[in-house]
């Protein structure tokens, strides 16, 4: 007991403020700040603006200035359902934590909205902290953060506007110190170009980041990277170790250019696998110059010393291609742990397409590259439970059982023809684009309703031994545990982003242990129509007056 009172210092130094009161003030704060960004949408809303994103900066902006002191909600709700967040393990800090930052979700009505809040979750007391924090970096989903000396750095990523027709990529660098709460903007004129769907580490020498690949999207034009780029933290300079960014002679001496690869580092050593990426169509055929998408598979390791890339043999067990997988490094094992993804099967020659939402782990060594399933274990009797399918051909065979109606799968679901033209749209174009298809595809009516909305899903799991299949989860490994947060899946013609929280035993006998179901909202749209109901669709009262002020942020 004697100890409460250090606690309190620490909170107050944290917060630069008094923590001797109650949360009463913090929670008025999140009140408000829910509430401006409601009245924020609303306003863009009416204006006819809603893609204008200088426009939603700028106002975004506003609401921020108004944000002059740090406010910390201790033991707040845990964050609404949201996919492509960073979640970024405090190695060396206590007490043991996870910083959740950013993200997007697409509303029951299509709308992305991309976050710029902060969580600080206590493993070990599964207790969220939210924090408001003044000078913050305005939204982003898809970025890259990593936590090194105290600190959390927060590189790219990007903002959508509600409809999704245009697209704002950053290419700032932000730290978070995690004693004051306190944001700082770092310089990044001579550092890597603008993207998102980037990866980035600490260096094995603890003295630097390493940062590799990612994409740059405004609508009408896309290029993907492989350039590798090194962040020298003492001076805070950036160097471009490898790589030209754009293909050329560049993807001959390593890996093609891709976002959303996997990337770990030990030794000298670092290694990239798999990820995505789209090419120009050959103007042939019915789908002209679509743009195709590819998921890679392949392992690659880069000379920290040379900067030289070898292509590796995979060895042993690996995952086989899918998109919207996420991974994080297992430090007290040496190892990278990847979760997730789904794959598209193609049934009766593309009439049916069937994706497959996976639920299974893998982990990779990081001193030898060998790959190997995560084997799940029975919690009550310790009994050896399931290994992750081979391959895509066993999910190719279910797929096709499902699709003639012999099976029922809770991570298979079959997507008809009156969605399979807004889905072909959505595989290949963003933004603007979109119009093209329209003249492409003769598009219209109900489907033309199912473009911004992919069209795929999964039935509610039977057990919860595991999480359900899912991609773009957040993972993020402490100690021995890996834990989960969201991440979405497709029901019916609507996306459905999660909010349940799992943690994965990296054990000798590992095995997944649920900490928070899904809300009731989102549980709700898993089994339904995949459309969640939110207060946010509803008026707060005041119309559009400005209340009793604007000191919060989204």
């Amino acid at each position: 007991m004697g100890s409460g009172r250090d606690k309190r210092k620490k909170a107050a130094k944290r917060s630069g403020g008094d923590a001797s009161g109650g949360t009463s003030g913090s929670s008025k704060t999140d009140r408000k700040t829910d509430k401006n960004a409601a009245k924020l949408e609303r306003r863009m809303d009416r204006a006819g603006k809603e893609d204008d994103i200088d426009a939603l900066l700028a106002n975004i902006k506003l609401l921020d200035a108004k944000t002059t002191a740090v406010h910390i909600t201790e033991n707040a709700p845990k964050p609404s359902a949201r996919c492509n967040c960073s979640f970024t393990a405090t190695l060396a800090q206590k007490p043991a934590e996870i910083v959740m930052y950013g993200g997007e979700v697409v509303d029951s009505g299509g709308k992305t909205r991309v976050f710029s809040d902060l969580y600080r979750y206590d493993v070990e007391k599964n207790r969220f902290a939210r924090v408001v924090a003044p000078n913050a970096p305005p939204p982003r989903s898809a970025h890259q953060a990593v936590a090194h000396g105290g600190y959390v750095y927060v590189h790219g990523g990007e903002f959508t506007s509600p409809n999704q027709e245009k697209f704002y990529h950053y290419r700032d660098l932000w730290r978070f110190e995690l004693e004051t709460n306190a944001w700082e903007s770092l310089p990044s004129k001579t550092g890597p170009s603008a993207r998102s769907g980037h990866r980035m580490i600490v260096h094995p020498n603890g003295k630097s980041l390493l940062m590799f690949g990612g994409f740059y999207d405004t609508g009408n034009e896309i290029r993907y990277y492989n350039d590798v780029w090194e962040l020298a933290l003492e001076s805070k300079t950036w160097h471009l170790r490898c790589g030209g960014g754009g293909g050329g002679a560049a993807a001959l001496e390593g890996p093609s250019p891709r976002s959303a690869a996997h990337v770990s580092a030990h030794g000298d050593r670092m290694f990239v696998y798999g990820g995505y990426c789209k090419h120009a169509g050959d103007g042939d055929g019915d789908d002209g110059d679509v743009e195709k998408g590819q998921t890679y598979s392949d392992l690659w390791s880069l000379s920290l010393k040379t900067w030289k890339w070898t292509r590796e043999k995979k060895q042993g067990l690996a995952p086989g291609p899918r998109a919207g997988a996420t991974s994080a490094v297992h430090h007290a094992k040496k190892r990278s742990v990847l979760f997730g993804g789904v794959v598209d099967h193609e049934i009766r020659k593309g009439e049916v397409i069937v994706s497959e939402f996976f639920s299974d782990s893998y982990a990779m060594s990081v001193e030898s590259g060998r790959w190997y399933p995560v084997t799940l274990y029975a919690d009550k009797d310790d009994k050896k439970g399931e290994t992750p399918s081979a391959g895509p051909s066993t999910g190719k065979e279910e797929a096709e059982k499902v699709a003639r109606g012999e099976s029922v799968n809770a991570n298979f679901n079959v997507r008809d023809n009156q969605a399979r033209a807004a889905i072909k749209i959505q595989a290949h174009y963003r933004g603007y684009a979109v119009r093209k298809a329209y003249k492409l595809y003769r598009v219209g009516g109900q489907v033309s309703e199912l473009l911004y909305s992919p069209g795929s899903g999964e039935a509610a799991p039977k057990t919860a031994p595991r999480p359900r299949g899912r991609m773009n989860a957040a993972v993020a490994c402490r100690g021995n545990t890996m834990y989960l947060f969201g991440g979405a899946v497709e029901i019916g013609d609507a996306e459905v982003a999660l909010d349940d929280v799992w943690a994965l035993e990296l054990t000798q006998r590992p095995k997944w242990r649920q900490i928070s179901g899904l809300s009731e909202d989102v549980a709700a749209a898993v089994v339904g129509d995949g459309h969640v109901s939110s207060d946010d669709d509803e008026e707060d009262g005041d119309g559009d007056g400005d209340g009793d002020g604007d000191d919060g942020r989204e």
